[in-house]
């Protein structure tokens, strides 16, 4: 009896191992991204404050493979900018990441870069 427990534990393992995958792709760089309106006219970039390695996100999750909406890359860089206090990101990189393990999912659009604030206020 003990050796059947354990042949089901083994079995259940594999399973799991074969209904869960993970995924990360890098789908694009940016020179210069946002979301808010920007008056670029006269601006050095390099002079105006800079915070370094903000990422922002915007996650969703998935439940018996039907997902309950998909990121979008507007909430990913608002969450970007917000985090550093700016309203431009320069030189971005965005990534699409997904997981799902047996009925429950995830997936994740990540942007990251430097935010630049250009107003004074």
């Amino acid at each position: 009896m003990m050796k059947f427990k354990k042949l089901q534990l083994v079995l259940c393992l594999i399973c799991i191992l074969f209904t869960s995958a993970c995924v990360s792709i890098r789908l694009s760089d940016f020179s210069i991204l946002s979301t808010r309106n920007v008056n670029l006219d006269m601006i050095d970039l390099d002079s105006k404050p800079q915070v370094e390695g903000v990422v922002g996100k915007d996650t969703k999750f998935s439940f018996l493979f039907l997902p309950f909406g998909f990121p979008h890359l507007q909430d990913a860089v608002d969450d970007a900018l917000d985090k550093g206090n700016g309203d431009i990101l320069i030189d971005g990189v965005l990534h699409y990441k997904r997981w799902t393990a047996l009925i429950f999912g995830q997936q994740t659009l990540d942007i990251k870069g430097p935010v630049v604030k250009t107003r004074n206020n």
